[in-house]
């Protein structure tokens, strides 16, 4: 209700709306999309919001309010107001999207573009929970030994953000629990028949941690779990609830003394991740921590069931676990995609038949050989893979694509004294001379890099410098290049062979 007051308060100002039914009116219809957009800071020339999300708010609570007017109408048989609340609902389903929220949710959309995102540091979450456990045991033991309001208080507001940090529940659920939720906890050991399928491990962690279930989002079942520590201090807040001034008839666990209220888990997180000394405070709230835990347990091999299973446990729906708790799009275009680009951009996407992106390695800093190059070191290489001990006959460069070869001719005589002998000056290159692997260089090669050719994954640049390293002597006139074409083609060579038989 404070949005309309804010709409009826500016409608006030810019048309000749006066009171709160008159925003109803069909009539008034676009009187009211005007005040709007002048509550909303609309700004005709870039079309865009300053508060776009306030439109969208807006639009919805109009069409509670009309159709709170209709029920009206309809219980005390006015059939005018009834007439225009559903001319006004009619009105307002065709043209709103078009005056209003197309607008407002394209500029939601864009916003949120180029916003990076903030997730929880590991080492903020690790210093929170140490800062919990320190104050947890001083409130903990002064409790114990002289209960008062004040340590009640202190006590109750470190357990509940313990249990959002622990297990990444929503600051809400937690806060709400009621008090019989923890009462009426399951105690029991697990049934004999699961026992035995569990590991040693599996076993202690369930004799360990106690189980809650609390009513969640939607009425779903949440679970929550609880480490020892969490346990002996719940049940210490409820030995002392009287003593310090917890009325009877309020249902809450973490209950505010003297009031029928609970605390506020938002409020309590944001002060404790503000006094541990976090880089960043402001990333760790209930929202932030739940999206973190769900989006780093993607890096984990976890079957579908598993999937489920912790989607289950956050309470999410595996569809929306799937769609939104995800590595950051970001990150996905930067560390997967960009391997198909480079990849492109080199013209090796062939390589990695078969691979999926976490298999293939490129190396950013790698160099883009030139076609020449590239067919110098290929040839360099093929010249290896059928070395038989004997040093290889010097190659000659294939013609260009327009040229013609050259038949054998006869012997020529010696030119005489009026003929020119022809010179590097006349335009015409010398051959370059292709140098052959010699057996110490194909043996330095193979022992380092003869796990590539086993597996036919081409190396990167960094692993042929590291046999570059490996090798000084042996390679020392080979480079990185000419190590990796070597490799290339032995892996060629060994797919034909394999295809041939």
């Amino acid at each position: 209700m404070r949005e309309m007051g804010r709409l009826l308060y500016n409608a006030r100002k810019v048309t000749t709306i006066t009171k709160m039914e008159d925003l109803i009116d069909p009539t008034h219809y676009m009187e009211t999309v005007k005040a709007v957009k002048f509550t909303c800071g609309y700004d005709s020339e870039t079309s865009k919001y300053t508060i776009p999300s306030l439109a969208t708010k807006l639009g919805n609570t109009l069409v509670k309010i009309s159709k709170l007017l209709k029920a009206q109408g309809l219980i005390s048989n006015d059939n005018e107001l009834v007439k225009k609340a559903t001319e006004f609902l009619d009105v307002h389903q065709e043209k709103w999207n078009e005056l209003i929220s197309a607008t407002a949710l394209r500029n939601i959309r864009e916003a949120k573009w180029n916003v990076p995102t903030l997730m929880p540091f590991t080492e903020d979450i690790q210093k929170l929970h140490k800062h919990l456990n320190v104050v947890q045991n001083k409130w903990y033991n002064t409790l114990s030994e002289c209960p008062s309001t004040k340590a009640w208080t202190e006590l109750a507001k470190i357990c509940l953000v313990q249990i959002i940090l622990f297990n990444r529940r929503r600051e809400g659920e937690v806060a709400s629990m009621p008090l019989s939720a923890f009462l009426s906890r399951d105690t029991s050991d697990p049934h004999e028949d699961i026992d035995w399928a569990l590991s040693e491990v599996e076993k202690k962690l369930c004799r360990y941690f106690s189980r809650i279930v609390t009513r969640g989002k939607r009425g779903r079942p949440v679970p929550i779990l609880l480490t020892q520590e969490m346990l002996s201090s719940l049940e210490l807040l409820i030995k002392q609830r009287e003593t310090c001034g917890v009325l009877k008839d309020n249902i809450y666990m973490f209950a505010r003394p003297e009031a029928m209220t609970h605390f506020r888990g938002s409020d309590c997180l944001r002060v404790f991740a503000t006094a541990c000394g976090a880089k960043c405070s402001k990333s760790l709230t209930s929202t932030r921590l739940r999206k973190h835990a769900a989006t780093l347990s993607t890096v984990l091999n976890m079957t579908d069931t598993q999937m489920d299973q912790l989607a289950n446990f956050l309470g999410h729906d595996i569809r929306i676990h799937r769609e939104f708790y995800r590595l950051p799009e970001k990150t996905l275009q930067l560390a997967k995609i960009s391997k198909v680009l480079m990849a492109l951009e080199q013209g090796r996407l062939a390589e990695f038949h078969g691979k999926n992106l976490d298999e293939v390695q490129i190396d950013p800093d790698e160099k883009i050989l030139d076609t020449d190059e590239e067919d110098e070191t290929q040839e360099e290489a093929n010249t290896s893979t059928n070395f038989d001990g004997q040093s290889a006959k010097e190659a000659i460069p294939p013609p260009e694509k327009n040229e013609t070869v050259p038949l054998p001719s006869r012997k020529r005589k010696p030119p005489s004294s009026d003929e020119e002998v022809p010179s590097s000056s006349k335009g015409i290159a010398p051959v370059k001379r292709r140098i052959p692997w010699n057996p110490t260089e194909v043996q330095a090669v193979e022992r380092c890099m003869h796990h590539f050719i086993t597996s036919c994954t081409v190396p990167a640049k960094n692993d042929c410098e590291k046999c570059l390293k490996a090798e000084p002597v042996a390679l020392k006139s080979r480079s990185w290049q000419n190590i990796k074409f070597y490799i290339y083609n032995r892996i060629t060579a060994n797919k034909r062979k394999f295809q041939q038989k």
